[in-house]
């Protein structure tokens, strides 16, 4: 495990890790787009993007956030749905959303 050198946030920002990912969902009253939008964070159920056509996918429906953590050509990522939520390691070449925290 790693932490991703080009951060995709402004200065004074970055990427959760997988930790911090995890807590927050942990953190939830439920593990659905609901739990989600009402966390901290505020995480919309924004779907995902077809890494080979661009076509986006379970808009409403699913949420996709990129951790930090990196492992080889994967990366940590929360995923959560109606079905619940959790953190796995996904191909980095994917689509997905990012939201950016305040660094310390």
């Amino acid at each position: 495990e790693g932490t991703i050198i080009n951060n995709v946030c402004p200065a004074g920002w970055r990427l959760p890790t997988a930790t911090e990912l995890d807590e927050e969902h942990e953190s939830w009253d439920n593990n659905t787009p609901a739990g989600a939008f009402a966390s901290s964070l505020k995480l919309p159920a924004a779907g995902g993007r077809n890494y080979s056509n661009g076509v986006l996918y379970n808009k409403g429906s699913h949420g996709y956030y990129w951790s930090s953590t990196v492992h080889g050509t994967d990366s940590r990522l929360l995923i959560f749905s109606s079905n619940g939520a959790y953190v796995g390691y996904f191909f980095r070449a994917l689509g997905k959303s990012v939201r950016c925290i305040k660094d310390d």
